[in-house]
């Protein structure tokens, strides 16, 4: 089984202006994938034999995530093995009803969080709303924390995501790309807080050095990303550089599959 936990659909101007974003400040060429609109990235996903990806969404600013989430319900949410994801901004002044509108009536089942994107904080105090209500409802966050424009967390930017784990025991927040490089205190929180999880996201692209024993032993909360369509590997790739660590056939199965299957059945 593969589940990719962490790629972007997105509307196509935006997807397209994400992408010109990245060849500003990467090069242009550079990137594993030319086509950045929905189909090309279902095709990416089919071609590497993925069995189930996470489509990620994520709102710059105040009134935007409304529209962002209906178009992932009529536009992502049908494809076969996709599970469409909701995202959320804090400046958006109706929040509780957005989230209630993407959860319940949309069935949007796996929200994102793009802190530098939107330029706010995780434990922002606006975002509680949204806590509660993915507790009630078993939803997993995917929380990008860091601020970089090259997309790296440092470990400083993880106090924020404690703070609110602390607060809400039972929210299933993941942590995008480990917080690479700081993944070792990406684990830390792990060890402290039983219901974060992390996604490997970017790990084989940036190959930083990782931790194996510890990825191991908290591999049941641990999954594959690839980031597809803005990533220098190909998704096939960045599953094999993980394997190349030499993880029990247990560790890999969960990373690969059995967690995302356990957070969205």
């Amino acid at each position: 089984m593969l589940v990719d936990t962490h790629c972007h659909i997105m509307p196509d101007r935006l997807a397209q202006a994400i992408r010109n974003f990245f060849d500003r400040h990467m090069g242009f060429g550079v990137l594993a994938y030319p086509g950045v609109l929905r189909d090309d990235v279902v095709r990416a996903e089919t071609d590497a034999g993925v069995d189930r990806f996470w489509a990620l969404p994520y709102a710059h600013k105040a009134g935007v995530a409304a529209s962002l989430n209906e178009w992932m319900a009529e536009h992502v949410q049908p494809l076969p093995r996709a599970v469409a994801a909701a995202t959320f901004h804090p400046d958006d002044p109706e929040l509780e009803p957005l989230i209630v509108r993407a959860f319940d009536a949309l069935g949007l089942r796996v929200a994102k969080l793009h802190c530098s994107v939107g330029n706010f904080a995780v434990d922002d105090p606006r975002l509680t709303t949204l806590w509660v209500a993915a507790c009630e409802r078993q939803i997993p966050i995917v929380v990008h924390a860091g601020h970089g424009v090259d997309g790296r967390t440092s470990a400083h930017e993880l106090e924020p995501i404690a703070r609110v784990a602390a607060r809400h025991p039972t929210l299933r927040l993941v942590i995008a790309h480990a917080a690479l490089p700081a993944i070792d205190a990406a684990l830390d929180l792990l060890e402290r807080f039983p219901s974060l999880h992390a996604d490997l996201t970017s790990a084989g692209q940036w190959r930083y050095p990782v931790p194996v024993t510890r990825i191991e032993a908290l591999a049941d909360r641990l999954m594959y990303g690839s980031d597809c369509p803005n990533t220098t590997i190909t998704i096939t790739d960045g599953a094999a550089w993980i394997r190349a660590l030499g993880l029990s056939p247990r560790a890999e199965r969960a990373i690969f599959g059995e967690t995302a299957m356990r957070l969205v059945p």
